[in-house]
């Protein structure tokens, strides 16, 4: 199965799979770009059926990675300070996503993820740009540096992941949110064990929204109960509001990305003759071979370094 249908399914044997073909803490160093402590993972395979413990703003601030096209940014609460007057005595300078400041390189940094809240010493920063309200610098002059977010995934691998996670709600367990009638969003369901916990985590271009359904004193939540029914539909009622009026932006492919058409049992490459082809999204240096399902080896005679998950 491939990793999309297993998205799509939430098939949780492939993502075993996968981890297990990774090491585990090579999966744990990835993770942590996302903004998880490495140090609260579990040290093997449950993590791939989500066994570390997370809140809601964990996660969705991991997701936002995808969302923004491979960019970390952090969650802040307080825009600014202001006296008796009015006058405002600090403001905030989160770091955000600035296109412009983007040098074109899309490979993620190296080493241990970069800090992205930035005050400056003594409590004060100076004040963010008013182009944009949310974590997106958009058009304009680009930011100061200090405000730009760290790139942590490549654009092509953010953009591969946003893309099967459409496909989780255009026939997926999250199909339930084709009654928003909008063609930009993505996302995906989780259910714990004995339906503890349910999830949902969603998002358009500019919004990430994070639902969980549980008990505070942990228990089941009830034959039957699983993320797409629970905590879905809780989902789809925030966007419903948040979203109106606001247009579909749909995501442009990155360079480096290449649509081929492929055998859906075997993954390997077909002619476009073949009518039982069908196309899929690959890394221009990670693509299927034509005659087994094994990987091809880049221009470099290596393959992809990036791990896709």
């Amino acid at each position: 199965m491939r990793l999309r249908e297993a998205l799509v399914r939430s098939r949780n044997l492939v993502s075993i799979r996968i981890l297990k073909a990774l090491g585990v803490q090579t999966a744990i160093d990835y993770i942590a770009r996302f903004g998880f402590d490495p140090r609260a993972m579990p040290r093997d395979l449950t993590l791939a059926l989500g066994t570390l413990e997370a809140t809601p703003l964990d996660v969705a601030s991991g997701y936002a990675v995808f969302a923004n096209g491979g960019y970390r940014v952090e969650p802040y609460f307080i825009d600014r300070i202001e006296d008796a007057t009015g006058k405002a005595v600090w403001r905030a300078a989160p770091r955000m996503v600035c296109t412009q400041c983007d040098q074109g390189d899309s490979s993620p940094p190296a080493g241990e993820p970069v800090r992205v809240s930035n005050p400056a010493p003594g409590g004060t920063a100076p004040r963010a740009p008013a182009t944009q309200p949310d974590a997106t610098h958009g058009e304009g002059a680009p930011l100061p540096e200090e405000q730009v977010a760290s790139r942590v995934i490549s654009a092509q691998n953010a953009y591969l992941m946003a893309d099967m996670m459409s496909d989780v709600i255009k026939r997926g367990t999250g199909r339930r949110a084709l009654a928003l009638g909008r063609g930009d969003i993505a996302g995906k369901t989780g259910t714990t064990n004995e339906a503890r916990d349910t999830w949902f985590n969603g998002f358009t271009r500019n919004l990430v929204a994070t639902v969980w359904v549980g008990f505070d004193q942990e228990r089941p939540l009830g034959e039957a109960e699983e993320g797409a029914r629970t905590a879905l539909p809780i989902w789809i009622q925030f966007m419903r509001e948040a979203l109106k009026g606001v247009p579909e932006q749909q995501r442009s492919m990155p360079d480096g990305l290449v649509t081929l058409r492929i055998a859906p049992q075997t993954g390997t490459l077909v002619s476009a003759e073949n009518p039982d082809g069908i196309p899929e999204v690959f890394m221009a240096n990670h693509l299927p071979a034509e005659n087994t399902g094994a990987l091809a080896q880049g221009p470099e005679g290596q393959a992809s370094s990036e791990p896709i998950f």
